[in-house]
C-alpha cells in the first residue's frame, strides 16, 4: 500500500462500521499478501516447501485460518453456503 488513501478509504473512516471494517480487511489482506510476496530462505533439501521457501504446513495452516475466518464473517452477515 502506498500509505496515500483512495476515496473510498476516506469515505469508509466516515462512513458505516460494516464499511470500515471491510476496509481494514481488505488493508490486512493487502499486508498478508505483500509479507507472502517477501523473499524467503529456501531450505537446502527444498522438502514440503511450496512457493518461494514456504513450509507447505505454514501455507495450509493460514490456508485454514483464513478459510474458518471467511467462515465466521459469512455467518455474521447471514449468508449460507
Amino acid at each position: 500500500m502506498s500509505g496515500t488513501q483512495t476515496g473510498d478509504q476516506t469515505r469508509n473512516q466516515a462512513g458505516d462500521p460494516t464499511s470500515r471494517a471491510l476496509a481494514r480487511l481488505e488493508e490486512a489482506v493487502e499486508r498478508l499478501a505483500e509479507a507472502a510476496a517477501q523473499p524467503r530462505q529456501v531450505a537446502a533439501s527444498g522438502e514440503g516447501m511450496s512457493g518461494e521457501g514456504v513450509p507447505r504446513a505454514a501455507v495450509a495452516a493460514i490456508a485454514d485460518r483464513l478459510d474458518e475466518t471467511i467462515a465466521r464473517l459469512r455467518a455474521a452477515l447471514g449468508e449460507d453456503q
